[in-house]
């Protein structure tokens, strides 16, 4: 079963380690509610030179579910054969905990994470998102009153050209509306400080790494994509795609379920890796693409523009995120542990045979 919240969620996760006999720490997120609000670690050392597998949930907060679903899985199928062959692993729950906690995908500072690891000091990335955010959000209103700017919003996505101009306007992320949608933020959150200390304290020497970081949202309902932020042409990209019997797609390309984004996790995974590294994004669809992104208008409208009427919206809203990020169909989560199962089986593969130069 799925959790049920925040809070179970951690305490099963927590469970699941001690009897398994793993090492266990907590990180405090202080700026968004202290103690109870925490990115908690379980991990077990590799054998020397061995490499090591990173499994995140909750990078985008509400998406934790799914993503702490395979993490229970994983201590309980998974774990025991990655230790039997040396190989270690590091297993972080809820990235952003305040998004997870309050069914909502963006951090307390109210920043998508996954736009927010670019280097804020080469300045910002441009973005055409401007030009929708009043239609998508300032004068958002739910059915039937605002129907007339529901009409307009499709109008301007009526040729192919117009649709892809639109969506990748909102879904590249942007870092000029701070209460819009995908916004990066203009400074390093808490969510990223705190993982960015996760892994400089996991790390085990130079040893190869690997990255498996969970979301839901997009794609079709069920269906796990695996996506990279390098292009298609990369020598890491290549090898990955071995391992995963040529599944992999390249966000930076038309193929992918995701548009070209900057500021990934994954991307800064891979910046604070000591020797050869590897990262990967887990994706599973679950609703068609109309209603993901209404729940995500729905719930910015309550949190920036509601006013007086927030309060008798938010309940309907979080109700709405949870249809569009955890579906409720015990199906669909196993499907999504089936795929997850297989995924783990190729990541175990395709490490085994990963040496640091010059290992006996």
């Amino acid at each position: 079963m799925l959790p049920e919240n925040f809070r179970a969620s951690r305490e099963r996760f927590l469970e699941l380690a001690r009897r398994a006999g793993f090492h266990t720490a907590s990180f405090p997120h202080a700026e968004a509610g202290g103690s109870h609000l925490s990115t908690d670690v379980a991990c077990h050392a590799p054998q020397p030179g061995k490499p090591v597998i990173y499994l995140s949930s909750g990078t985008h907060g509400i998406e934790a579910y799914a993503g702490a679903a395979c993490q229970f899985r994983f201590m309980e199928r998974h774990a025991e054969r990655f230790a039997g062959a040396g190989l270690g692993f590091v297993l972080i729950h809820a990235v952003n905990p305040w998004g997870f906690d309050q069914d909502r995908r963006v951090t307390v500072e109210g920043v998508d994470l996954n736009r927010n690891f670019i280097d804020f000091e080469a300045g910002l990335p441009a973005s055409d998102y401007a030009a929708f955010h009043a239609m998508l959000v300032e004068r958002f209103r739910p059915l039937p009153a605002g129907w007339r700017n529901e009409l307009r919003l499709m109008s301007g996505a009526l040729t192919r050209a117009k649709r892809l101009r639109m969506q990748a306007a909102i879904t590249r992320g942007q870092h000029t509306h701070p209460d819009g949608l995908f916004y990066g933020g203009k400074a390093a959150t808490e969510s990223r400080r705190i993982w960015e200390t996760i892994i400089r304290t996991y790390r085990y020497g130079d040893a190869p790494v690997v990255l498996l970081d969970i979301h839901t949202g997009l794609g079709k309902p069920g269906h796990g994509e695996l996506l990279s932020y390098l292009p298609a042409d990369d020598p890491r990209f290549i090898e990955m795609n071995r391992w995963l019997h040529g599944e992999l797609r390249s966000i930076a390309e038309d193929k992918a379920v995701s548009a070209a984004v900057a500021g990934t996790l994954t991307e800064g995974f891979d910046r604070l890796a000591v020797g050869e590294s590897h990262a990967i994004g887990l994706e599973f669809g679950t609703r068609p693409a109309l209603p993901v992104l209404n729940a995500l208008r729905l719930d910015h409208w309550v949190a920036a523009y509601a006013g007086e009427a927030a309060g008798a919206w938010r309940t309907p809203a979080r109700r709405a995120m949870r249809r569009a990020f955890r579906p409720d169909d015990a199906r669909w989560l196993e499907v999504v542990l089936r795929r997850f199962d297989e995924v783990a089986g190729c990541l175990h593969q395709g490490m085994l045979g990963k040496r640091r130069p010059g290992d006996a």
